[in-house]
């Protein structure tokens, strides 16, 4: 609608004058275009696509720039830097993207669903940004959700970043939790209220003595109560999901740099297809450690009373047998050095 008021009010020389070099830059939108054979292939045909659509942008906006397509090909430049800051480690083309998208939200006369569009690709990329620094820097990440939230209440996106941020919170529950309330207040999505729940019911689990049992593939059966004296890491994953494996490779490796004794660790599969399971835990040296699996994927027995909704996640279980942590994903090795030393 902003596009074809705009459209209305500019002389028709002006429009035509950038239809062809717009319509090149849509077109762009669909891709490379050639499937790569090869990883490092896939790689160069990326960054040449994105060096080529940001090149087409950069052009139509310093020929064009009161053209009323200009604010989206803003949006979409701030998006192609950030895609290649990301790909190339390139912070400062990151900072460039979020530097765009705040100029775009503060231009006067925009509509309110465009500059709320500005502002959350930006909260979004600025919580992106601090990947690896989360935890450092928890409080910046909780006022750029709630930022987000106080200028646009109405935007149905405020509440997933209420929900994100809330992910960097297990240290503080009653931060935690006072986010996900928050979310779940305004959230009128039927899929992100399921997951407030399940992410309610982990946080009631945080930081009281945990107890969980389950036969495993190996025979026998697995009692956390059993495991008093030792810290304890219970891993949720699947085999059928390609980031979870590359995310157990690490895993693994970091959990063989730390000491064996006092440390003990479970993994419950949400697969469906044992065979490929048992494949995976052999290719990763994993046999030995005690494992559940049902087959019923996301409806697991074990999983589903927990409110599992994303794989991988860790729990961290202390000595005295308390859950201390239900989203040590990224930073599992902090937690277990941690708690060795109590």
């Amino acid at each position: 609608m902003k596009s074809l008021l705009l459209a209305l009010l500019l002389p028709a020389a002006a429009l035509a004058g950038g239809d062809q070099e717009w319509s090149a830059i849509v077109a762009m939108d669909a891709g490379p275009g050639k499937s790569p054979k090869t990883r490092e292939e896939a790689q160069l045909q990326a960054r040449t696509h994105f060096a080529r659509h940001q090149a087409l942008i950069e052009e139509f906006l310093a020929k064009y720039p009161n053209d009323p397509r200009a604010f989206d090909a803003r949006l979409r430049l701030a998006a192609i830097l950030a895609a290649r800051g990301h790909m190339d480690n390139a912070p400062a083309q990151v900072d460039e993207a979020i530097r765009i998208l705040a100029a775009l939200e503060k231009l006067p006369g925009i509509p309110e669903a465009s500059r709320a569009d500005a502002g959350f690709r930006r909260a979004s990329l600025y919580l992106q940004s601090l990947i690896g620094r989360e935890y450092e820097m928890r409080g910046a990440i909780v006022d750029a959700a709630r930022n987000f939230v106080g200028k646009y209440p109405g935007d149905r996106r405020g509440p997933r970043l209420l929900v994100e941020a809330s992910t960097v919170c297990d240290s503080d529950p009653a931060l935690k939790r006072k986010l996900l309330t928050e979310a779940r207040d305004l959230s009128k999505e039927e899929a992100l209220n399921r997951r407030i729940a399940d992410d309610l019911v982990r946080l009631n689990l945080l930081d009281r003595p945990f107890r969980l049992n389950f036969p495993t593939i190996q025979g026998g059966t697995f009692r956390t109560e059993d495991q008093l004296g030792n810290v304890v890491v219970i891993v949720f994953w699947s085999a059928e999901s390609p980031h979870c494996l590359l995310w157990m490779k690490g895993f693994r490796r970091a959990m063989e740099q730390l000491p064996k004794t006092s440390l003990r660790i479970a993994t419950v599969s949400l697969d469906t297809n044992k065979k490929a399971l048992l494949q995976r835990m052999n290719e990763f040296q994993i046999e030995a450690w005690p494992t559940s699996f049902d087959g019923l994927g996301w409806d697991s027995a074990v999983a589903r009373p927990l409110g599992i909704n994303s794989l991988p996640t860790t729990f961290v279980i202390d000595k005295k047998g308390v859950l201390r942590a239900i989203n040590a994903r990224d930073n599992h090795d902090l937690w277990v050095r941690r708690l060795l030393r109590e």
